[in-house]
């Protein structure tokens, strides 16, 4: 970054330099080129206090040119000056808004300020400036995710990865962009269409994506009794009982997605896999070949569905089998490469180039009335390819169809775009946000896989990879992707706050207080450590000593603001602050589900101290009420448990 900076002012100046030559003949008596040149000597050597008083003496002998007070603002920036930085620029700005330079850092000096808002207009008019500027695509992603526009954010980190497509930090910013969108598509979808299919669905494909079998049969069995169930569903549902090893049960759902939606090419794929798991390779292989010969992609795209379906005995027999065929002449296309890519790809999506602009122009030789012939014989790559240049124009059927054939292409970039336009409109809004969140899932993998194969020695990337498995409940996998951010940068807050976070439900509650207590003593006013250090002491009943880190948290993500007032009615209720108690359960209730039913329990203990005979009365019901949902859930976990082999 120090580089970048340095070299925009030494190009600035110089170029400065010569436009004073002409510009300013009649003030060469003020010495202004002789400032000038000792102020790019400065820059040169690092001594940007120094240029900053060499630019700051030019202003005053003619305060009216712009580049003065864009270099001025940078040497100010570079110095830490962020208020006479920031006064630079705008005068800057005042006198040539198309001066690039002052409205990327005025930008920039606003997001450090964390006021985005204040920021936005000005990086954005530094992307329409300097198109091709990595650091303005960077920074106008950083403000967009600040102001919860991820949307936007992953156009401009999207653009990012064009202008620098090796900076892994370009790829890492996108890929966590994809996941935020993610998040909150999953968050409209439960919370405004929990019952519908596709929700009930999606929520089958995640269990099904972590390797929780059994219970992604029984969402798979709900989602098929929501009547319809959307297309694929019963061929999802039998690659999920063929990994189960339940083969004949596999079998029939295919038959039955075959029978009912004839254009999901995931039934026939499932077929060709059945055929080779039951001991006839020729068989699957004869139908996985016409697969591919309709659509190379879709096999391609799909295959990592099955990737534990076969043994390495099975895949390697039929790669061998393919090439075989190959060598003779039966196939005109490497089948066995393919089919080893795979199998070995880690499920990752095969494709390492994202479609830069999502504004599709429409083209003249597009038919889009071909698609649906197209999608109906499994040739999904021509039916985006008939629809695609159409974008713009497309019906609600048509962008349906355009966001199902090219997720199973493996075109996610242009799934994502189709679904944006679905989930614009109430009548496809649900479809919308299901096809998004499906694409973009895929988008924020390739994103992070890429992040990976360029710094796999990045502290950010192996905090992200412990947050995601601290999602899935995977303590030590995630505990130890925390300690190599720490090993790489430790001084790492984000890592040593997670890995505390992470120790702590870990049980081992002495390492975790330690790490929170330094990142503390760095750091006194850091809300989520104060949390988590007043979460500890209460768990330890130690509760006069939580309480100062609890009245820290002032600026909580709303998420957790639940959890610290029942943390506070637990201090109050061991400190005999009945009536403070009472107060703080309400909120914390009022913002977060109780799910066993224990802070119902206590706040009905604490009515029953109070007097309320009648308010305890109900908490109790809850209670017991709540209870007895978390004790049916905690069997049907016990019994998935049982039945699913250990996660990876």
């Amino acid at each position: 970054m120090r580089r970048t900076i340095l070299a925009l002012c030494l190009a600035i100046a110089f170029a400065t330099s010569d436009v004073t030559a002409i510009v300013f003949a009649d003030a060469r008596e003020q010495n202004l080129p002789s400032l000038l040149a000792d102020a790019a000597t400065a820059q040169s050597r690092g001594d940007f206090a120094s240029a900053a008083e060499f630019y700051r003496e030019a202003t005053e002998i003619d305060p009216s040119v712009p580049e003065l007070w864009a270099n001025l603002g940078l040497m100010d920036h570079q110095i830490g000056k962020s208020s006479d930085a920031i006064q630079s620029f705008k005068h800057a700005i005042r006198l040539n808004p198309n001066l690039f330079v002052p409205q990327l850092f005025l930008g920039m000096e606003y997001l450090a300020a964390k006021n985005p808002a204040a920021a936005l207009p000005y990086l954005e008019t530094a992307e329409k400036l300097g198109p091709d500027d990595l650091q303005a695509a960077l920074s106008l992603g950083s403000a967009y995710r600040m102001l919860n526009r991820p949307d936007r954010a992953a156009d401009a980190y999207r653009k990012a990865t064009a202008i620098a497509p090796k900076d892994g930090n370009a790829w890492l910013d996108l890929g966590t962009t994809y996941l935020q969108l993610v998040e909150n598509d999953a968050r409209v979808m439960t919370s405004t269409y929990g019952h519908s299919a596709y929700v009930i669905l999606r929520g089958a494909e995640t269990l099904a994506d972590e390797g929780k079998l059994s219970a992604a049969e029984n969402s798979y069995k709900a989602a098929i009794a929501s009547s319809p169930a959307p297309t694929c569903t019963h061929a999802e549902y039998g690659i999920t009982l063929l990994r189960l090893n339940r083969i004949s049960d596999a079998e029939a759902q295919f038959e039955q997605e075959a029978g009912t939606s004839p254009d999901c090419g995931l039934a026939p794929l499932g077929m060709a896999m059945i055929a080779v798991v039951r001991g006839h390779p020729e068989v699957g292989l004869k139908e996985l070949a016409n697969l591919v010969a309709a659509d190379p992609d879709f096999v391609q795209s799909a295959l990592p569905l099955f990737e534990d379906v076969l043994s390495p005995d099975q895949t390697r027999s039929l790669v061998e089998m393919a090439r075989r065929r190959q060598d003779t002449g039966d196939h005109s296309f490497d089948l066995g490469s393919l089919v080893e890519a795979a199998f070995t790809s880690g499920g990752l999506p095969r494709r390492v180039a994202l479609s830069q602009d999502p504004n599709v122009q429409t083209h003249p030789d597009s038919d889009p009335g071909s698609a649906a012939g197209f999608y109906a014989a499994g040739a999904y790559a021509r039916c985006v390819q008939s629809l695609k240049p159409a974008l713009a124009q497309l019906s609600a059927a048509q962008q349906r169809l355009l966001a199902s054939c090219s997720f199973y292409s493996g075109d996610f970039q242009i799934t994502s775009i189709a679904a944006a336009r679905l989930k614009a409109s109430p009548a496809t809004r649900l479809e919308g946000l299901y096809w998004e969140s499906k694409a973009d899932e895929k988008l924020a993998i390739l994103a992070l896989a890429r992040a990976g194969e360029l710094e796999p020695d990045s502290p950010r990337l192996h905090v992200l990879i412990g947050d995601v498995f601290r999602q899935k409940r995977h303590w030590s996998e995630a505990e130890a992707e925390y300690r190599k951010a720490i090993d790489l940068d430790p001084n790492s807050r984000a890592g040593r706050l997670s890995l505390a976070i992470t120790l702590f439900t870990e049980l081992k509650t002495d390492e975790a207080l330690e790490i929170d207590r330094s990142l503390l003593n760095e750091a006194p006013e850091n809300s989520e450590a104060n949390l988590l250090a007043g979460e500890i002491l209460v768990q330890a009943h130690r509760f006069e000593e939580a309480e100062p880190y609890l009245s820290k948290c002032k600026n909580l993500d709303p998420d957790l603001i639940p959890r610290l007032h029942i943390l506070l009615g637990q201090v109050y209720a061991a400190t005999n602050r009945i009536p403070e108690a009472i107060s703080e359960y309400k909120f914390g209730l009022a913002g977060n589900r109780d799910e066993d039913g224990s802070v119902h329990y206590q706040l009905a203990r604490l009515y029953q101290t109070s007097g309320n005979k009648a308010a305890a009365a109900e908490q109790f019901r809850l209670s017991q009420q709540l209870r007895k949902q978390w004790d049916e859930q905690a069997k049907i976990n016990l019994g998935q448990l049982s039945a699913d082999p250990p996660s990876p």
